[in-house]
Formats: C-alpha cells, sequence, structure tokens
C-alpha cells in the first residue's frame, strides 16, 4: 500500500463556478460537479491523480490556510472517501434493475480514475457482467467477459448480522463498532475502512455484500422441506425470530451459499447452517434434488446445545411428515 501526498490549490472552486455558473459554489455543488465531471477536466488533483491512484492508496490532503483552500480539499476528501462505494452501490442497483426488465447487461469503464475501472471491473466479475474499457495508451479495446466463477461467500454469510448492521442507514462510529464487535476476524477488517472517526464497508466491501444479497435473491429453486419438530417451532415462534430463519432457509436454497454456510457436527449425520456468530441454527440434509430441515434450534434458549448432546439422524425424521416451507 502506498500513501499519496497531495497539495490541494483552487483549481476546483473556479472550474466549478465555471461549469455550474455560480458565484461561490457550496458543497453540495462541489459535491455534484466531482461526481458528474471528467476527473481530467474536474480539477488539477483528480487530473494528476486519475493517472497515480491505485487500490487501497492512502490519500493526505495538504491545502493553504485560506478558506478556499480548505473548501476544495473538504470537497475532495468527501469525493474520494465516499465515491467509490457509491460507484459500486450505483452499479450493482442498475444492473439488477436492467436485469429485472430481462435486458442484457456490459459495463464500459473507460472513464475514470484506475481505481474505478478497477472496483466496476469487480463488480463485473461478481455480477457475471461483461466489462470492456479503451487502454489508455495503445487505445485498443479490452474486454474482461463474464466467468461463471463460484465466489466465497461464507465471511458474509457467518457475520451477516455484522454486515447488515454496518451498512446501514446510518453511519457507525468507530468506537462503537469497537464496543459492539471487538473480536472481528482479519477477513471481517480487510472490507472496512475508517473515515472521520466513522467506519465503513470499503467500496470491495459493498460490491461483495452486494453481490452476496443478490446471490440468495436468485437462488435456485430448490425444494426446502421442514419436519414435524421444525415446523412446530417455526409456527411458534415470533415474527422477529421466523424472520431470521426465513433468511437461514433461504441460504439453503442456493448450492453456493449451502455449502458456504454449513458446517458437520459431532454426532450427527446433517450439516449445520449458519455457521458464525448467530443465535439460530438449522440441521439439515439433502438428498433426492430437495432440502430436508429435522430442527430449528437457537443458542439463547439452549435448544442448539441440547440437540447436539442427543444427536440429530436423519433415521430419527420420517420422510413422510416432512412438508414444504413455502417462505
Amino acid at each position: 500500500m502506498r500513501t499519496i501526498l497531495v497539495t490541494v490549490g483552487t483549481s476546483l472552486l473556479a472550474n466549478a463556478r465555471r461549469a455550474l455558473d455560480v458565484q461561490e459554489p457550496n458543497e453540495d455543488d462541489l459535491t455534484r460537479y466531482l461526481a458528474h465531471t471528467d476527473p481530467v477536466a474536474a480539477s488539477a488533483e483528480t487530473n494528476a491523480l486519475g493517472r497515480l491512484l491505485r487500490e487501497r492508496d492512502r490519500l493526505v490532503l495538504f491545502h493553504s490556510q485560506t478558506e478556499q483552500g480548505r473548501r476544495c480539499a473538504e470537497a475532495l476528501r468527501r469525493h474520494f472517501a465516499r465515491g467509490l462505494r457509491r460507484l459500486v452501490a450505483l452499479l450493482a442497483d442498475r444492473i439488477e434493475k436492467e436485469r429485472r426488465q430481462g435486458r442484457e447487461v456490459l459495463i464500459n469503464a473507460t472513464g475514470g480514475f484506475k481505481a474505478e475501472i478497477a472496483y466496476a471491473t469487480l463488480v463485473g466479475l461478481l455480477f457475471d457482467v461483461p466489462v470492456s474499457y479503451i487502454h489508455e495508451e495503445f487505445r485498443d479495446l479490452i474486454e474482461v467477459p463474464a466467468m461463471p466463477v463460484a465466489w466465497d461467500y461464507s465471511t458474509f454469510a457467518d457475520w451477516e448480522e455484522f454486515f447488515a448492521w454496518i451498512d446501514g442507514e446510518e453511519p457507525r462510529p468507530t468506537d462503537e463498532v469497537e464496543r459492539r464487535w471487538p473480536h472481528l476476524p482479519n477477513e471481517v477488517r480487510v472490507l472496512l475502512e475508517e473515515d472521520d472517526g466513522y467506519t465503513y464497508l470499503s467500496a470491495a466491501g459493498v460490491a461483495l455484500r452486494r453481490a452476496y444479497d443478490a446471490a440468495l435473491d436468485q437462488a435456485v429453486t430448490v425444494p426446502v422441506y421442514l419436519s414435524a419438530s421444525a415446523a412446530q417451532t417455526y409456527e411458534q415462534a415470533d415474527p422477529s425470530l421466523r424472520s431470521r430463519f426465513d433468511r437461514a432457509l433461504a441460504r439453503l436454497r442456493s448450492p453456493a451459499l449451502r455449502r458456504a454456510s454449513s458446517e458437520p457436527v459431532r454426532d450427527c449425520d446433517v450439516l449445520v447452517s449458519p455457521r458464525g456468530h448467530r443465535d439460530e441454527r438449522l440441521f439439515w440434509y439433502e438428498e433426492d434434488g430437495a432440502v430436508y430441515v429435522c430442527e430449528l434450534a437457537r443458542h439463547s434458549d439452549q435448544s442448539y446445545e441440547r440437540l447436539l448432546e442427543r444427536g440429530v439422524r436423519r433415521a430419527q425424521y420420517p420422510r413422510e411428515r416432512f412438508r414444504p416451507w413455502t417462505g
């Protein structure tokens, strides 16, 4: 990783004045201008950084002790800190929207910084969308075809509650993140970044989480059946718990997510899902193209521990007593 020290002038203000035809661009004006203007033309800083920036570079901005210098530096800081996350989210939104309308999607990633091209390519790979761009030196068209890669989403399955929380409507103060989640593993921490005392999903984290959610939504329709015991637990659950069970059951419909979120346990001939720091647990097995859920359990009421002590085996659950889950 590199740290780039950047001296900031006031070309951003001058260019925004001309482009927007305003005397004194405010914060929103500068944000909008940077978001919609070619980096080469936006300012001296974006022009140079467009050629220098790489993924995970750190920028340190230095400005003169004037109000104009401070405003330019602050606008650039916001743009670089938030721009990639927003770009990734917008690309994912548009891909999903166009696909719902039955349209084929391609990404042209020629414009923007090198980092933006890199993340557009990542989104294309995650969402199975071909990406093309024109090489800036040779002017050749480079094409990255869609590749049917089986991505490992086990980290998102194991830490689903955390990722939903960190990516919520309100930004999360870093001290609150450390207080509530003090033992985050490295594979989660590498998907986070800190900015101004707050912790966010990085652009790569946003891309991977959106792809994980899309994989859930587009899961192969595999029939899921509940045993009499599992059905009783499901029906007696309160709405909040039932919603969590529904989410875990939905994951079982996707072959990739089934594998990523399940593990064998002692004295059982079935698998348990989800893994990780979750209260709810499902005991299940797959046979003849269908998923059979023997038990729904939780740590908080000790039902999971009791089932482990007893052992969960397929023979204890007659096939004729299973019924379809329709959640």
